[in-house]
């Protein structure tokens, strides 16, 4: 996307976020977009960690909520957590514990910002959200 942007003169697209040192070193221009309570925000750290807090509540113990244009005032519009997609009954017991396993580290260690997050421009996961995360990973079993 980022170099059919380039090539693209007048090229008007959505990229996300994790690309845009990408974007920048592409000369491509970014936009302010307009969210819910009518303020024209960018991307940063601060409007999505305040889009992502504006969904706390919201945010059913099965994670399933469309995080678009949020009750935020400094929230960026069009946030999500990013997710996996796991059947909770698994063939066996040692990939149900692997996949425990690995979804514990994302939640957790993969949260680190200075090793997995800042490098794509990514915000950590709220406490809560990571409570609900792991009572999800629970559920997963043989």
């Amino acid at each position: 996307m980022v170099q059919g942007c380039g090539a693209t003169k007048g090229c008007v697209a959505y990229i996300g976020v994790s690309y845009l040192s990408k974007t920048q070193a592409a000369g491509l221009g970014e936009a302010f977009l307009k969210n819910a309570a009518g303020k024209y925000v960018q991307p940063t750290a601060a409007t999505i960690s305040a889009g992502a807090a504006g969904f706390i509540p919201k945010t059913p113990p099965n994670e399933t909520i469309s995080m678009i244009n949020g009750p935020a005032p400094d929230g960026y519009p069009i946030i999500n957590y990013e997710y996996a997609i796991v059947n909770t009954k698994q063939s066996n017991a040692p990939t149900a514990e692997d996949i425990r396993a690995f979804l514990h580290w994302a939640v957790h260690a993969g949260q680190d910002a200075t090793t997995y997050l800042d490098p794509v421009d990514f915000q950590p996961l709220p406490s809560s959200v990571v409570t609900l995360s792991d009572n999800q990973i629970a559920k997963i079993g043989a």
